[in-house]
């Protein structure tokens, strides 16, 4: 990248210099644990419905009349807003719109045939469950949206994410979320606030010098 660029030692000296601000001002908060006393789930797929019947031919030239949609996603999502309290939110001062890491542990009930040893090795969790639904990849689409307008802006947030499956007697799901106290570029920060969702939160961004402002 020096010789792609023709990095000069000033332009080095500042990118360093950028650097160890950064280093020393990026921290990422811990917030609540969210745990969800339930079975598990996973995301289902989105349908389609033709808004007016026998039009499917005008339907392809008209895509207002076709309406995509996921069932249970509002009632998933008025669920999670009644868990999500106004304490929780006011100490971030409102939705968070930071990048985020999020981690979820989802346990699925034990067999009722295990033996009783075996349900002690899986709640130690050394047995786990390569095939029981949800899948992982929809166990973490679905509890992601019901964050969504609820705990942060947008899951177009999370950097990172993880979804571990396991056996328990007592089926459950653990949410654990981090959150940077910052965005990278103030081009970060005018995209979020002009998105129209955005709720007035504030969201703090890293200034050229790699300096944070409020």
């Amino acid at each position: 990248m020096i010789d792609k660029y023709a990095v000069s030692d000033t332009k080095m000296d500042e990118i360093l210099t950028k650097r160890c601000n950064v280093l020393s001002t990026l921290q990422f908060y811990d917030y609540s644990t969210m745990e969800l006393m339930e079975e598990p789930e996973g995301s289902v797929r989105p349908r389609v419905r033709i808004l007016r019947s026998n039009y499917n031919q005008l339907a392809k030239l008209d895509p207002s009349m076709v309406h995509v949609y996921v069932p249970n996603a509002k009632s998933d999502s008025v669920y999670m807003q009644r868990l999500v309290t106004d304490t929780e939110l006011d100490s971030i001062n409102g939705l968070i719109c930071t990048p985020c890491d999020i981690e979820y542990n989802i346990f699925i009930k034990t067999a009722q045939n295990a033996t009783i040893t075996d349900k002690f090795l899986c709640e130690i969790g050394l047995f786990r469950p390569p095939f029981c639904k949800p899948d992982w990849d929809n166990a973490g689409k679905k509890y992601c949206d019901m964050y969504n307008s609820n705990v942060w802006l947008d899951d177009s947030l999370v950097m990172d994410g993880a979804v571990h499956k396991y056996y328990s007697i007592l089926p459950r799901v653990e949410i654990k979320l981090r959150y940077l106290n910052c965005v990278y570029t103030r081009q970060q920060h005018t995209n979020l606030v002009s998105r129209k969702n955005y709720d007035g939160s504030l969201i703090p961004y890293l200034n050229s010098k790699g300096d944070i402002v409020q």
